[in-house]
């Protein structure tokens, strides 16, 4: 199995370097290179071809929101996972929205980074309850109210019962290979599911599904 090829974005020297500095070296990373701004991450994944993209959101030039967005519009296979110091930054929804896989804060533990790494290289996505709560408050606030509840009911009168199974798992943050695992069907099955689900209930990425998944359980 190739390496999982890493970028690393942040303006911060020290902690952009102790970043590399926990990936050289592990099994199944490559770091393929540092970026220091947003434009210079666009111009890096062009070159340097990751899976994953560590995206720090503050820094100048061009912050880490606009660059996600502008990445996943031009090379929306790539994964970004996002840096933060708080998992309330409402930049955070927004990122997300844009197409991210995940957040991690950046105290994280160097052995949870490098899970979350394969994980998210794997198609899983990352998002805690309150990011989903969150996430979903702005797609109703951008969408407007009947919006909201044609995807409520679609939840329970349109999707199937294995799209629904298949959703629970993805807002568990479930790879599709585990999702096939678990409901012994093909991954290629698993992404039709996801494509379907995704249309029924008007989402535009995986990240969206998890998150409106995570809420309803919560319910």
């Amino acid at each position: 199995m190739a390496n999982i090829r890493v970028l690393v974005v942040d303006d911060h020297a020290l902690f952009r370097r102790g970043i590399v500095a926990v990936l050289t070296g592990q099994d199944g990373i490559e770091v393929v290179g540092e970026a220091t701004d947003g434009l210079e991450a666009i111009k890096k994944a062009r070159t340097t071809n990751p899976n994953v993209i560590l995206m720090d959101l503050n820094m100048p030039n061009c912050n880490g929101l606009e660059a996600t967005k502008a990445l996943q519009a031009e090379v929306p296979r790539i994964n970004i996972l996002i840096l933060t110091v708080s998992d309330r930054e409402a930049d955070l929804f927004t990122a997300m929205r844009f197409g991210a896989r995940g957040y991690i804060l950046k105290n994280v533990e160097p052995e949870e980074l490098v899970r979350n790494i394969f994980h998210i290289a794997q198609g899983g996505v990352i998002v805690s309850s309150l990011v989903a709560t969150n996430l979903l408050d702005e797609f109703k606030r951008l969408a407007g109210e009947t919006a909201e509840k044609k995807a409520s009911a679609a939840i329970e009168k349109v999707l199937s019962p294995r799209e629904e199974e298949v959703l629970q798992l993805v807002a568990k943050g479930a790879t599709n290979k585990q999702i096939a695992d678990s409901l012994t069907i093909s991954e290629n099955t698993v992404k039709t599911h996801l494509r379907n689900i995704m249309e029924k209930l008007h989402l535009a990425n995986r990240s969206q599904a998890a998150a409106y998944a995570a809420k309803k359980s919560v319910q």
